[in-house]
């Protein structure tokens, strides 16, 4: 036997054909390792593309990166003019100067590493209510959640005044299922009208259904909130339980009135 052995040529090995399975797994290594052509974020998953392939029951399937909610809404904020404002409204440039900055900038990093759904801030003007809530949603927005701006006194006008129309349900449902909303400066006006009571009830009443995160900012404190309408107060009360301030009326704690 060992001498037919030797007589035998030693042919070289073929390489292995590859299985069904591993040339879907080669095909969706390929497509991951291509670089995209998505630009305003840069996005390490994807690699700027915007879907990842991946396999499911034996079929490569192409699932949408969690970077196409943080391009949307980086898309909309450009578009709504507060790019800007987001990009100077940080954490880090927050002035604690006094202790109740302090305990503003504490309590919105806390939220936002918390499970809480409500961040609610009232009283004082100038006192950087805007900038800490907006520091909040851009630290949403880097948790790839989506997020929209809720400009109070420009965004309830024009949809009290389509509230009969069509398009009112599909462009309320924007703000309405966010991942995170921002209202910015609520009831701000001299006079709150049913119709500004009727729409805050329509977006808080869902939110807090839902489950989902809100941050609002406004010059009025807890007691004139629950004047305004009883039911909205109790709502924004509850979803915002644990991460709730109200800057006392001193305007000295105004920053656009100070002398340079």
């Amino acid at each position: 036997m060992e001498q037919i052995l030797k007589a035998i040529p030693n042919i070289p090995k073929q390489d292995a054909v590859p299985s069904y399975d591993e040339m879907m797994e080669m095909r969706v290594k390929a497509y991951n390792s291509v670089k995209g052509s998505l630009t305003g974020y840069d996005c390490c998953e994807c690699l700027n593309k915007g879907y990842i392939a991946k396999i499911s029951d034996g079929n490569e399937v192409m699932s949408e990166c969690k970077c196409m909610k943080i391009r949307s809404t980086l898309h909309r904020i450009k578009q709504s003019g507060l790019e800007n404002q987001l990009k100077a409204c940080t954490f880090k440039n927050f002035q604690t100067d006094s202790e109740w900055q302090r305990q503003m900038k504490a309590a919105a990093a806390e939220f936002v590493k918390s499970d809480s759904i409500g961040f609610f801030i009232g009283g004082q003007s100038g006192c950087g209510k805007t900038h800490i809530c907006t520091a909040i949603i851009g630290n949403f927005i880097k948790q790839g959640l989506s997020a929209r701006y809720f400009v109070w006194r420009e965004d309830s006008t024009i949809l009290k005044a389509m509230v009969n129309d069509r398009e009112y349900t599909e462009r309320i449902n924007e703000f309405k299922t966010a991942d995170v909303l921002y209202i910015d400066d609520l009831f701000k006006q001299k006079d709150v009208k049913d119709a500004d009571i009727k729409l805050a009830f329509e977006l808080i009443d869902y939110r807090l259904r839902q489950k989902l995160k809100t941050v609002i900012s406004t010059e009025i404190d807890e007691d004139a909130l629950i004047k305004c309408d009883e039911g909205l107060a109790s709502r924004i009360l509850q979803m915002s339980r644990g991460f709730r301030l109200i800057i006392p009326y001193d305007r000295n704690r105004n920053y656009r009135l100070r002398k340079e």
